[in-house]
């Protein structure tokens, strides 16, 4: 259950990410010493987007592939589709997909899921990472599997409104490292 991270790789477009765009970043992909790994490994991918001027990449996106190599998945037309139209509300931003691929101990790609098969440590590091992403960007486009860390509310922990936190609750968050 390891997983490596490859990124941000820069799709070389300020308006709108067209299929050059996606061989341009396949390309990349290609010529770095991660060709291998993201071109046959299962895993999780994060997309999103660095204002110009801003220090990060905001997430909005976070997605998995078990069947097939995650740059296939993360680069098909229909993510294309969803990628435009959560870079449509940029000005000016630099669209980015992060990669994060499952490998052996030793570091080569794991074995793609049969099919109808899954990949339980890729669901839950999706999952995980969906919950992280929701901290950093409350608009995640993602709607599965979201429901729950959007509504779920632990007084002054999970979901906190400003002025809740009791001396419980304190405790607890320290007790936690929340």
């Amino acid at each position: 259950m390891n997983f490596d991270v490859f990124g941000p790789y820069y799709f070389p477009t300020k308006t709108i990410i067209k299929h050059d765009h996606v061989k341009a970043v396949r390309n990349e992909i290609a010529e770095s010493e991660a060709s291998h790994v993201l071109s046959t490994a299962p895993g999780c991918y994060v997309f999103g987007v660095k204002s110009s001027g801003a220090k990060r990449v905001i997430p909005w996106y976070v997605g998995k592939a078990e069947r097939q190599p995650m740059i296939k998945e993360a680069t098909n037309a229909q993510h294309l589709q969803l990628y435009n139209e959560i870079f449509d509300e940029y000005k000016n931003g630099h669209p980015a997909l992060y990669f994060l691929p499952s490998t052996t101990p030793k570091g080569k790609p794991t074995a793609l899921a049969n099919a109808g098969g899954s990949k339980p440590a890729i669901d839950f590091l999706e999952d995980w990472l969906i919950a992280t992403c929701l901290k950093t960007n409350a608009d995640l486009w993602n709607v599965k599997k979201t429901r729950m860390l959007r509504d779920l509310y632990v007084r002054g922990i999970f979901n906190p409104s400003a002025g809740d936190l009791n001396t419980a609750a304190a405790s607890l968050k320290k007790c936690i490292g929340a």
